[in-house]
């Protein structure tokens, strides 16, 4: 079986064409229809792939065993499963065998799930979310839906479309690739731009919740300590939680008894 893949096999990373490619990336946006407690996103893999099984594997025969194939389980972030795509496709082309295949989609499970759901679930969305929420604020809630849909969108289409071309360059060796790409940096950096939207906004909402102008000098004043807070590490939280509960109690205190 692998022997008939090996006919059809590319000759590099450039033979796939841009329709196919355009293909798959477009079907793995409905990687998640399918989804099913026995094969997860595996029925949505197999769709997604199916434009390049075709273009590989003229004989129908060979693409439903291909098809076969890729519908097994398998889990992943659903945005990052173009990743996973583009390395199947490549080792589609290059007549992989059977095992092969397996074992390689059974080690992406695990590093695209939990990579992805840091990336995206607890980086790219929340920093999306509160910078929409930032927008709605000063200019107007219409505004604020249209930034946050305009940059979540934007950024999670382009990782689907890059995601795809660096799993069909790297093929088996994308685990390495992975290593080399530093992700989880490129993670904790959006984790960083949460935390300091979330200065941000409070310091934009808060004012405004009871009738006041949104207090820029509390927004500034909110990147500044962060930005410290940053730089000192952990070493700076104890500190900084007492002062905040001292702060908070204070001011309620005063507003619980002085005239103002």
């Amino acid at each position: 079986m692998s022997g008939e893949r090996g006919a059809s096999a590319a000759k590099g990373p450039n033979s796939l064409p841009l329709r196919v490619r355009a293909a798959v990336v477009l079907r793995s946006l409905l990687v998640q229809a399918a989804w099913n407690y026995r094969t997860m996103l595996g029925t949505g893999m197999a769709f997604a792939l199916t434009p390049v099984l075709r273009h590989l594997h003229g004989d129908p025969e060979s693409v439903d065993r291909a098809l076969v194939r890729h519908a097994s389980l398998f889990n992943a972030h659903p945005y990052l499963t173009p990743m996973a795509l583009g390395a199947l496709a490549r080792l589609e082309a290059e007549g992989a065998p059977d095992e092969t295949i397996e074992r390689f989609r059974a080690a992406l499970r695990g590093p695209l799930g939990a990579l992805g759901d840091r990336l995206v679930w607890a980086g790219w969305l929340p920093f999306c979310s509160l910078f929409g929420i930032s927008v709605g604020v000063v200019v107007g809630e219409g505004w604020g839906i249209a930034a946050f849909l305009t940059l979540f969108n934007a950024g999670h289409l382009a990782l689907r479309v890059w995601g795809f071309e660096v799993g069909w360059t790297a093929g088996a060796e994308l685990g390495t690739r992975l290593r080399e790409l530093r992700l989880a940096d490129a993670a904790r950096r959006i984790e960083v731009g949460v935390c300091l939207l979330a200065g941000v906004v409070a310091g934009i909402v808060l004012p405004s919740l009871d009738g006041a102008d949104p207090s820029w000098v509390a927004g500034i004043a909110g990147i500044v300590a962060l930005l410290i807070g940053y730089g000192v590490g952990t070493r700076a939280w104890r500190p900084t939680a007492w002062i905040v509960t001292l702060g908070v109690g204070v001011l309620g205190l005063a507003g619980r008894f002085l005239p103002f």
